[in-house]
């Protein structure tokens, strides 16, 4: 008679053994996307004292044209100059948001969740600042923005942007370069332009030590070309369309300010995978007048008041613009 195994009768996936556990919960969440923040940089930073109103005026003297006409008469008293200033103003507005979690939640859940929700809200916190002063600039790209040298972003785009702006007396920024941001998917086409004193060009022939050589150190530094120093961002204006166009920016020093609150303002943080916003975290109180049960576990916060104004250029001020922005489509995504 042939052998014939004993069927197994109790397998995992059997459906009378109810109480088996099916699955097991990971108690560490998985990595988030971040986007990084550099808007901050291009912006001149005051503080507004408390006990002094909500509003921040600026200055600055115009300049005196060039004097070209001899004296005449010799030893008369001539006509003294008349001098102008032009002001601007900019007024602080404060931000805040919570996430509240109750007692059963805190205590049953499989994770430090308020610790959680204070990583979420410090996300937010980071890029609600950096958005906010990229829509202050973005308001005036009618009469900042240029038109690309060429279909895809190229080299000579930034030369040429940079040229905008000494061509009208900007300075750089205080390390000596213009500073420039745009999305990886245009400096994609950057990378791989072919033309003679593109970026390929100029790296093979190093023409020299900083000149589009990315430092591993400098998290979202890009490269370094005529005269700007490139920073990778993903929180560039997209402007959807057929194509759609990401949008590039250069600015100059001493043309965005941004203007907190004393002992109130935001953090500037670049990024949020390795820094967190001051988020304030309220530990349980138990039963107290606003709580008169006691069923609040834990509510994270942020507070904050601040402004960021275009200092140089808009009609209500006049003068230059001290930035230039651009828009370029990809030729990796449509």
């Amino acid at each position: 008679m042939a052998y014939e195994p004993v069927p197994v009768t109790n397998r995992s996936t059997s459906s009378n053994l109810a109480h088996l556990a099916s699955v097991y919960l990971r108690k560490t969440g998985l990595s988030k996307l971040y986007k990084k923040f550099h808007f901050d940089k291009a912006c001149q930073r005051d503080m507004l004292p408390k006990q002094n109103g909500r509003t921040v005026q600026f200055y600055r003297y115009g300049q005196l044209a060039a004097s070209t006409s001899a004296k005449s008469p010799e030893g008369g008293v001539g006509t003294s100059e008349g001098t102008s200033s032009r002001t601007m103003s900019a007024t602080v507005s404060q931000f805040t948001n919570f996430i509240s979690t109750s007692d059963l939640l805190v205590d049953t859940a499989i994770d430090p969740i308020v610790q959680s929700n204070a990583d979420i809200l410090s996300y937010q916190a980071g890029l609600s600042v950096d958005t906010m002063t990229r829509t202050v600039i973005d308001a005036e790209s009618a009469s900042t923005d240029t038109t690309p040298l060429d279909t895809y972003l190229t080299a000579a785009d930034f030369r040429a942007m940079s040229a905008r702006l000494q061509g009208v007396d900007v300075e750089p920024m205080e390390d000596g370069w213009y500073l420039a941001l745009a999305h990886p998917y245009v400096l994609y086409d950057l990378v791989n332009d072919p033309s003679a004193g593109g970026y390929t060009d100029i790296y093979k022939r190093n023409l020299s030590k900083d000149t589009a050589i990315i430092k591993p150190e400098d998290r979202g530094l890009f490269a370094y070309i005529g005269q700007c120093k490139i920073m990778a961002s993903t929180n560039v204006l997209l402007t959807a369309g057929s194509p759609n166009k990401w949008r590039v920016y250069v600015f100059g020093a001493d043309g965005i300010g941004c203007v907190d609150l004393e002992g109130r303002g935001p953090n500037r943080i670049t990024d949020p995978k390795r820094q967190r916003f001051n988020i304030k975290v309220i530990s349980p109180q138990g039963a107290t007048g606003y709580d008169p049960e006691g069923v609040i576990g834990g509510i994270v916060s942020y507070n904050f008041s601040f402004v960021t104004v275009v200092l140089d250029g808009p009609t209500t001020i006049g003068g230059t613009y001290r930035y230039r922005t651009m828009d370029v489509p990809s030729s990796i995504v449509a």
